[in-house]
């Protein structure tokens, strides 16, 4: 008989994580998860201490977009001067004004079906690794959940 080995988050985590400051302003991080091709990052303090994270949606929040009220290319078309200057000024908070907070984490040894079910539970698309000192070590992300299927 087959023996089935459970796999954890560290089998599945991405390492090379992409942070970013609190003191980041949130033009920065706009152009940073851009950049990397990325929707959310770990944020960090001045001692590399894991304090929140900054998501896409986040973002949206400052410029209250709402999707199910309109699309959002609808929006800019008809209140473009609106749109644009929300932004602009959405751009200028740092990033520890805005982030989710606290930080909702796994560690290493975490199994892939704990971690889906926190990001279900919690309704969150990403959940930062920290090893036993607190440390960022990795990241796990919604499609890093299909790894454990196909791995």
């Amino acid at each position: 008989m087959e023996v089935i080995k459970i796999k954890t988050v560290k089998d599945i985590m991405s390492k090379g994580v992409v942070s970013v400051r609190t003191t980041n302003s949130v033009a920065e991080v706009i152009k940073i998860l851009r950049d990397n091709h990325i929707s959310g990052a770990p944020v960090l303090d001045e001692e590399n201490e894991l304090k929140g994270i900054i998501s896409e949606y986040d973002i949206l929040k400052l410029i209250e977009y709402k999707p199910f009220l309109a699309p959002f290319l609808e929006l800019l078309e008809e209140h473009p001067d609106d749109i644009l200057n929300a932004v602009r000024l959405a751009s200028k908070k740092s990033v520890g004004e805005v982030m989710s907070k606290p930080p909702i984490t796994v560690n290493p040894d975490t199994s892939v079906s704990e971690a889906a079910l926190l990001m279900w539970d919690k309704k969150v698309n990403r959940l930062p690794v920290v090893d036993k000192n607190g440390n960022l070590v990795g990241i796990i992300a919604r499609a890093d959940l299909l790894k454990a299927f196909y791995e």
